[in-house]
């Protein structure tokens, strides 16, 4: 009997995160990685039909104050060098790979299982063609709960944990969900600062008071509280929370290139697994199952995977500010279901540097550009 596990290369590609191992702490785990119950982990017959409504009045997001510049952190980073070459016999998967990564605002005392989750994406991987998405999700998307009605897709989580928050993107998009990763306030930071920082690159002046992100543009080196605070913001960015989820996706990548400039073998692998085990607990998954994902997250090239954000648009129900989709996120969906790729498949990228700077972007809408 295993007692509580890690995970989280979520961090890594929130599939290489997926890596952990054995704690003895009793200390509730700031990192939970799991399988969904089974049928999450087979497409629906399609995506759900989103609710239609008289037209949404559109709103904006709301921008702080600018500021003085004082105490902005400069840029202090840089990209990722070379990759070094990966020597490993662990087999990786021969079919289509669809992780759902969840990030909980609990606070202190309150169970991470059952808040809201604030930080919603789902990474598709095909690890025949090496390519793949990190699909962000806005928090306040209106959705079909299963038995709760209609609601925003953030309340899954509170209502049923993480098995019902995977049944409904399921229910939603008609993509499986074949394992999730849930981590809170505490454990991001921590295994950023265990793992040495990432470099990142910040594509706009950020000053927001709320989430204590104080950056200028450009690459930075983030350790674990800088890590956080630039994937909350969403009160000066252009889109809101549709930029903080983008930022997100890009903090995703940033930790995956991280992972392929240091990772070079099987015992390099085991020392981001010796960090993650110390911070998180395995449920319903195999030793096996996190080596494996692990191997394969080390495998992929940022250059060949997308980051983008579900397309939708802000009005309300009631009184409540909430981000309706319509067909454009049921195209997203229905372009990632035949091979996890959003648009047409490219050849593997053949470059051996890790990343460049971060191209994607979103409309206002939140709809993804090419």
């Amino acid at each position: 009997m295993h007692r509580p596990a890690t995970q989280l290369i979520a961090l890594g590609l929130s599939l290489s995160a997926v890596v952990a191992g054995c704690s003895g702490h009793r200390k509730p785990a700031a990192v939970v990685v799991g399988k969904p119950r089974p049928s999450s982990t087979t497409a629906a017959a399609g995506p759900t039909t989103i609710v239609t409504v008289a037209p949404p009045q559109l709103g904006r997001a709301p921008i702080a104050e600018p500021g003085a510049r004082v105490g902005l952190l400069s840029a202090d980073g840089h990209p990722y060098g070379q990759v070094i070459a990966f020597n490993s016999n662990i087999p990786v998967p021969d079919h289509l790979v669809f992780i759902l990564v969840l990030g909980s605002d609990a606070r202190a005392g309150e169970d991470m299982q059952r808040t809201r989750s604030d930080s919603i994406h789902l990474v598709a991987i095909n690890p025949r063609t090496m390519q793949g998405t990190v699909l962000g999700f806005p928090r306040d998307s209106w959705v079909q709960i299963p038995g709760h009605g209609q609601n925003k897709i953030n309340e899954a989580l509170a209502y049923g944990g993480p098995n019902l928050a995977a049944q409904t993107v399921r229910n939603l998009t008609g993509l499986p969900v074949d394992y999730w990763v849930l981590t809170g306030f505490n454990g991001l930071p921590a295994m950023v600062d265990e793992l040495g920082g990432v470099e990142v690159y910040v594509d706009r002046r950020m000053a927001d008071r709320n989430s204590g992100a104080f950056f200028e543009p450009g690459w930075h080196h983030f350790n674990g509280s800088q890590a956080l605070a630039y994937s909350r913001d969403r009160h000066d960015v252009p889109q809101g929370d549709f930029s903080r989820s983008l930022n997100q996706g890009n903090l995703i990548l940033a930790a995956l290139s991280k992972m392929r400039a240091e990772v070079g073998d099987e015992e390099g692998l085991g020392r981001w697994i010796g960090v993650l085990q110390r911070h998180a607990r395995l449920q319903d998954m195999s030793m096996s199952d996190l080596r494996v994902l692990g191997a394969l997250g080390r495998r992929m090239d940022v250059a060949d995977i997308r980051n983008v954000v579900v397309p939708g648009r802000v009005g309300y129900a009631g009184k409540a500010s909430v981000v309706y989709l319509g067909q454009e996120a049921v195209d997203v969906f229905n372009d990632l279901r035949p091979d996890a790729v959003l648009g047409q498949p490219r050849p593997p990228a053949t470059t051996t540097t890790s990343t460049s700077s971060p191209s994607t972007t979103t409309t206002s809408s939140g709809s993804p550009l090419p």
